[in-house]
This record gives C-alpha cells, structure tokens and sequence, in this order.
C-alpha cells in the first residue's frame, strides 16, 4: 500500500467519508487552493467539491480566504484537528472500557437473575395436566379464581368427579372460589352438565359469553394459563404456570375486571331454560352410546 493509500485510509478510520479524505489530503500539499485545482488533484467532480469544502469547514478541517469573487482554500494544522478526533476516540474508548466492565459484571451474576424462566413451568397432555391440577388444588388454601372455556382436560365422569371433590374438599377447608364460565349455544354439552352442579354446589360463579383465555389463579400466587399442545395430540391442551408474582397479579386484575363484566346464572338463565335443556340431553346421551 503506498503513502498516499495509507494515510487515506487512516483518515477513513477516523470518521470521514472518501471523497473528504481525499479533498483533505489534497488540502494539506498545497496552500490556497481554488475549487479548480481540487478537481485537478482529486478527480472529483467541481458541483461535489462544494458540498465536500462546506463539509470540511464545518468540521474544522479547513479555512477559507476570499480575494474578490475568488475563493480559496487551506488546510488546518493537524496537530488541532487530528489531535481533537484522537481525544474524542479516547473518550470514547474509556467509556467503552467501563461499559465492557458493566457488561461483564451482568454477565457474571446473571445466575442470580431468576426471572421469569426459573418461574415457568410448561406442562403437556391432558392426563398429566389433570394431575398437576389437582395437586396444586389440594396445596391450595385461600383462593381460587378461574376463566373456564373449551377445551377440557376432564372429558371423563371420572376426571370430572375428581375435580369436584377436591375442589369441594379446597371449600370446605375455608377456600374461596370464583369461577367465570364461557358459555353460548356453541358450547359444548359438558358445560351445561358443570352449570347444573355449580347451582347446587358451593363457591361463587358468574358466566361471560366469549372468554379470552382459559387459565386459574391458585391463592394469587400461581398462575395456570392453557393452550393448544404443540407437542401432543390435536385435541390435547398445554398449560403453563407462572409464578412470578408481577405477571399473576396483572392476570388477576384482569380476572377482576371481567367478573364484574359477567352475569350471575339467576340473570342469564332468563330466556335460556330450553337451550339448557337441549344441552344436557346432548351431555346424558353421549355417555350411552
């Protein structure tokens, strides 16, 4: 690489462009420069040399003298300009260094960082959601508030029965339930079958047409939110649990909000006695065949 090369790339390296590396290394082998002989030296097109001259002005690497309409041009000593690019790159390479040392002090400790995956728990199939349902139920003390929708994971009497006896048992010991059920005339039969026994049943529920996710909140500190398996069958459900305290607390503000948007059965049954009929006769009859 010849000098000339060198030290175009080295002015590069600092932040200019080409076209002002060049002007500026022409800038500094002759004094007064008009805008005619720049093109002689750079090659570069008069119209493009104003705008790289305003350029270098600005920046401070050049200085301007005026003989009638003439213009011409010198270089500024690089002891100033250069110098003043070396003490920014410094400034700059210090505060680099301290961020590399905020960096990898984050990296180091970032074992201690528990948020959220060491919270989360992802759990697939519908048998082994059932079962941590219930064992999370039986631990359970003071509350439990729930968005119920399709799918379901207890599609068997037996599931089903399980399910109302330890949360009968979760009542009895002074747990409080809530329960949001989703229910219109597309919901399955089962539904309406789960409708009859709350209204004979303990703990509270209300029913909302349209529901936007089918999850429970176990005594405000865990958080059960279902979905469609990836892993598993077409009709089988995954559930994540959360336990990270900021993330339950938001998702029970919402379940706040949309229980006193629902309806008390007493109110929604108006008008909906033979749709509940029908149902229930679709429950009873697919249990026969």
């Amino acid at each position: 690489m010849t000098e000339k090369l060198k030290l175009l790339s080295g002015l590069m390296n600092l932040g200019m462009n080409e076209r002002n590396a060049k002007v500026y290394l022409a800038l500094l082998t002759k004094k007064d420069v008009s805008v005619p002989m720049l093109h002689k030296l750079t090659g570069i097109k008069q119209n493009k040399l104003y705008e790289v001259i305003n350029n270098l002005i600005r920046a401070g690497y050049c200085s301007e003298k005026k003989n009638g309409k003439k213009r011409f041009f010198n270089a500024t000593n690089p002891e100033t300009t250069i110098g003043r690019e070396l003490s920014k790159i410094e400034e700059n390479l210090n505060s680099g260094y301290e961020l590399k040392d905020s960096l990898v002090n984050l990296f180091n400790n970032i074992e201690n960082i528990k948020e959220p995956f060491e919270y989360i728990e992802i759990v697939h199939g519908n048998n082994n959601i059932h079962n941590i349902y219930l064992e999370i139920m039986s631990s359970s003390k003071l509350e439990l508030f729930s968005f119920c929708r399709p799918p379901f994971v207890g599609t068997t009497i037996k599931k089903q029965n399980e399910q109302f006896e330890i949360y009968s048992s979760f009542l009895k010991k002074g747990g409080v339930g809530r329960t949001i059920y989703e229910v219109n005339k597309d919901s399955p039969p089962i539904v309406f079958r789960i409708l009859k026994d709350k209204t004979t049943g303990d703990g509270e529920f209300r029913i909302a047409p349209k529901l936007p996710l089918k999850m429970n909140i176990f005594d405000k500190k865990t958080l059960m939110i279902a979905d469609k398996s990836v892993l598993a069958g077409e009709n089988e459900l995954s559930m994540t649990i959360i336990k990270e305290k900021t993330t339950v607390e938001g998702y029970y503000t919402l379940m706040e909000f949309l229980w006193e948007q629902s309806e008390k059965f007493e109110t929604w049954i108006i008008g909906k006695e033979k749709l509940m009929e029908t149902k229930l006769k679709e429950y009873e009859s697919s249990f026969k065949k």
